[in-house]
């Protein structure tokens, strides 16, 4: 009998066993998958808007040389010629400030309109705008080149102009600002020069006493 209430026991003692081992199990399977499951998602910062910044002309050279720019092209476009040269010299002595003026002219001499006294004047007014940015700009060996931020004060526009710049010494292979046809007019106009130089060597004396 007493066989029999043992053995009733361990099996009682057993299945207790068993079961506390499977709960133990099942507990930790519910951990693991918890453990598996994604974090929520964070939340989204609120975006920090960035300060305006404001670009004042002062502060931006570029945008005032687009600025002159853009007023010589409107006043060639309305055919008022002399006003778009006139705003070039905002830029003077600069290169462009040349390059802008000698477009200009170009629409002067080519537009119908302009009768052939006033297309010849527009001709002489090139050349000498021609010769004033070689006298400028041109780089000439044995004669010492400029500081480009000086230039404005060892010459002034007025100075340059009562430069004497005859076209038969000067002529117009050395000019780079003249174009292929604008040489072609030219020497129609006021026949081949005698000589070709650049005006800065023509100008040699006057050049080396403002630089030196």
């Amino acid at each position: 009998m007493m066989v029999i209430v043992s053995l009733i026991l361990a099996l009682l003692l057993l299945a207790g066993i068993i079961y506390a081992l499977r709960h133990h199990q099942e507990r930790r399977r519910q951990e693991l998958v918890a453990r598996e499951q994604p974090l929520p998602p964070l939340k989204t910062p609120m975006a920090v808007s960035e300060p305006a910044v404001t670009v004042t002309v002062e502060s931006a050279p570029e945008a005032a040389n687009a600025d002159w720019r853009q007023r010589c092209q409107a006043l060639r476009d309305q055919g008022r010629y002399q006003e778009a040269v006139s705003t070039c010299r905002q830029a003077w002595p600069q290169w462009q400030s040349f390059e802008h003026a000698a477009r200009v002219m170009r629409a002067a001499i080519r537009n119908p309109d302009t009768d052939s006294a006033t297309r010849q004047q527009w001709l002489h007014a090139l050349f000498r705008l021609a010769a004033h940015a070689s006298f400028l700009h041109d780089r000439v060996e044995g004669l010492p080149d400029p500081i480009p931020r000086l230039l404005a004060q060892q010459f002034d526009a007025q100075e340059l102009d009562a430069l004497d710049m005859p076209w038969p010494e000067i002529g117009y292979r050395e000019l780079r600002l003249l174009t292929k046809s604008d040489r072609k007019q030219l020497a129609k106009l006021l026949g081949e020069p005698a000589a070709h130089q650049s005006a800065r060597i023509f100008h040699r004396k006057r050049w080396l006493a403002a630089i030196s």
